[in-house]
């Protein structure tokens, strides 16, 4: 809420008046939460900003951390709206209280630099920027701010709820407040790991510059010697990069698996291995990084016309307003991209792990390919578009 008010406030006060969007999700976790929704759409009206409540459908069958499992559902829900909606960026509320909890719970599990730098400033999510411009200021500050504009907020239960380890921080608050453990000093280590995960992660990039190249199609190259005679960390990072882009994964990997992914690359160069939902196969002196399209279930979705949704969390696909019916998206397969090879030439120019894994669109029986939507924005006849998310990623040579 107090960043609703605060970004009211800053639009207001620019000439520009960027168009501003408020998202609630409504996971449905509480007998209270439409009512929040609905306190915030009331707020956001008041301010003249649009505001939408996305509801989360939790499937009954899935177990696990339920916080975790409603986090990534949040972040999707999302950003599929701002893929459907042409918006670029989505800003989050996180504060210096938050950023101080994250660092002590990762340093009590062992984590290295990536886990205690805690919550960037700026990330991704399916392709979409995550901006976070409160993370230096105190959650007690954010607090005053409403109280001093006389706006209410709700309290989730969830953030006092034993069950849940953030929640059993905050309860330890004075404990560690009479250890000297105070958010401010913890924020400010995790600001300065930040700056180092950053050098690290420029220099990732620039080898990811030099020695690969991306599709739009939605698979990557990169040099194996190089990759595996550079510096290990950068390496590593090189590797993660381009397996959850090419993979549409937006929870990180296992710094182990990713360990284990590089010292087979080197030690057995010619064997094919999979890790996060990616194949990655020796081409010559290359290494290919293809989405996995054996063993992992594609979605399907549904497109309207003049519909554009984020599909397998890795392209943007748009359907045009002229189509009189709405298609059903989904992978294309391998069987499929044999049999169309001979009347749509550019797909012969795909290694078949990366035609197999394109969106294709279905009418019924009939396939629909979609084409590259243009970097122009014009488009022509063509009934369905797409474009890979990851697109605009370091990796700036095209295949």
């Amino acid at each position: 809420m107090a960043l609703l008010y605060l970004i009211a406030g800053w639009r207001s006060e620019g000439a520009a008046k960027p168009a501003v969007t408020v998202l609630t999700v409504d996971h449905g976790l509480r007998a209270e939460s439409s009512d929040e929704a609905a306190m915030v759409a009331r707020m956001a009206k008041s301010l003249g900003i649009r505001h939408a409540v996305l509801t989360w459908t939790r499937d009954p069958r899935r177990s696990g951390n339920l916080q975790e499992r409603a986090r990534e559902a949040r972040y999707d829900l999302m950003a599929a709206y701002c893929h459907a909606n042409d918006i670029p960026a989505l800003v989050t509320a996180h504060h210096l209280d938050d950023q101080a909890e994250t660092f002590l719970m990762r340093l009590k599990r062992g984590s290295g630099l990536d886990g205690l730098a805690a919550i960037p400033e700026e990330s991704k999510w399916a392709g979409i920027a995550v901006l976070r411009p409160l993370l230096d200021i105190p959650k007690a500050r954010l607090t005053a701010t409403l109280v001093e504009a006389g706006l209410g907020w709700a309290e989730d239960p969830s953030n006092c709820d034993s069950q849940f380890e953030r929640a059993r921080m905050r309860a330890n608050h004075d404990a560690l407040a009479k250890l000297g453990l105070m958010p401010e000093p913890l924020a400010r280590s995790a600001r300065r790991l930040r700056r180092a995960r950053a050098a690290l992660d420029q220099s990732a990039k620039a080898f990811l510059a030099e020695h690969g190249a991306v599709s739009e199609a939605g698979y990557c190259l990169v040099g194996r010697d190089a990759l595996t005679t550079a510096p290990e960390e950068i390496a590593l990072r090189a590797l993660a990069e381009v397996v959850m882009a090419v993979g549409g994964r937006t929870r990180p990997l296992r710094l182990s698996a990713l360990e284990a992914l590089l010292a087979g690359l080197a030690d057995n160069p010619k064997t094919t291995r999979t890790l996060g939902g990616c194949r990655l196969q020796p081409l010559g002196a290359k290494i290919g990084i293809f989405r996995e399209t054996r063993g992992t279930g594609f979605p399907s979705m549904r497109l309207e016309p003049g519909q554009r949704a984020l599909w397998d969390n890795r392209f943007r696909v748009e359907l045009q307003p002229s189509v009189p019916a709405q298609v059903t998206v989904s992978a294309l397969g391998e069987s499929h991209w044999r049999e169309l090879r001979a009347s749509t030439p550019w797909l012969t120019v795909l290694p078949r792990f990366a035609g197999a894994a394109l969106p294709a669109c279905y009418v019924g029986e009939s396939i629909v390919l979609p084409r590259l939507e243009p970097q122009s924005g014009a488009k022509d006849e063509a009934t369905v578009y797409f474009r890979a998310c990851f697109i605009d990623t370091p990796l700036t040579r095209r295949i």
